[in-house]
């Protein structure tokens, strides 16, 4: 199975992660929640006589060198756009499957942006946005963490009756209520807004998010299955490993009695 440290490691060197040498080119490019597409892809691939060469990207990962050192994270993007190998690669896909950017200069996926990936030479005929799951605060402990006002009051219940009021405990439902439809905004301007059902019904009986920004291995795999339906029309069936370990699922965000009770989690 590969991990975030594969792809980094290989993107820091060439500008891009590369697995396979069939004829037919996809991009996957995302944060650290798409290795498990890559995986996905790189393992049906295999079993299926090794039609794709499969690329990935994670923008965030040039905030490091090969050595592990912060750089100027602009200024690296930038060395990227006269990148020839990265560009040729660019310009040869046929699949592209992509999170939404707008802040990583070349590899920004709005055509409206000053420097965009289009711009440079993407021009898959299949080009699928799927739903960032990034900074999404539902849980109480996520909340809590980062809302500092709710922190503050939540403090204060603790400290003046031992618990969390009836007037606080609604203010941080309706924060996460609140975050869960952003997420499903997120859905409806992607091109798989069906995610947004499967998501509304399952979330509160299987751990689809591990924290505000990682997503579980139920979330990928319903995820790609309804990337493939949609757009790959892949043959499942053989080379598609539903078992593997959830990579995410060492450090979690653990759930409480609030979201039990907010969500009837079983």
């Amino acid at each position: 199975m590969i991990n975030t440290l594969d792809i980094k490691q290989q993107q820091l060197v060439d500008g891009y992660y590369k697995v396979g040498s069939g004829p037919k080119n996809i991009l996957v490019m995302g944060s650290c929640r798409v290795v498990n597409y890559v995986t996905y892809l790189k393992e049906w691939n295999e079993a299926n006589g090794n039609p794709f060469t499969v690329y990935s990207i994670d923008p965030f990962s040039w905030h490091w060198n090969i050595e592990g050192e912060r750089t100027d994270y602009e200024a690296e993007i930038f060395r990227q756009e006269h990148n020839e190998k990265l560009l040729i690669m660019l310009k040869s896909i046929d699949i592209f499957i992509h999170e939404y950017y707008h802040n990583a200069g070349m590899f920004n996926c709005d055509k409206r942006s000053p420097k965009n990936i289009y711009w440079f030479g993407m021009s898959a005929p299949v080009d699928v946005c799927i739903p960032n799951f990034n900074d999404l605060f539902i849980l109480y402990n996520d909340i809590i963490a980062f809302d500092m006002d709710l922190k503050r009051k939540v403090i204060q219940d603790m400290n003046s009756f031992g618990k969390v009021s009836e007037q606080v405990n609604k203010e941080l439902f309706d924060k996460s209520q609140s975050e869960l439809n952003k997420f499903y905004a997120i859905c409806d301007k992607s091109d798989v807004p069906e995610f947004k059902e499967y998501f509304k019904r399952s979330f509160n009986s299987r751990r689809l998010w591990w924290t505000c920004n990682h997503v579980s291995k139920h979330f990928t795999l319903a995820m790609f299955e309804l990337i493939n339906e949609k757009f790959l029309h892949l043959d499942l069936s053989k080379g598609l490993n539903r078992e593997h370990e959830d990579i995410f699922a060492n450090n979690i965000t653990e759930l409480t009695q609030y979201d039990r009770d907010w969500y009837g989690y079983k």
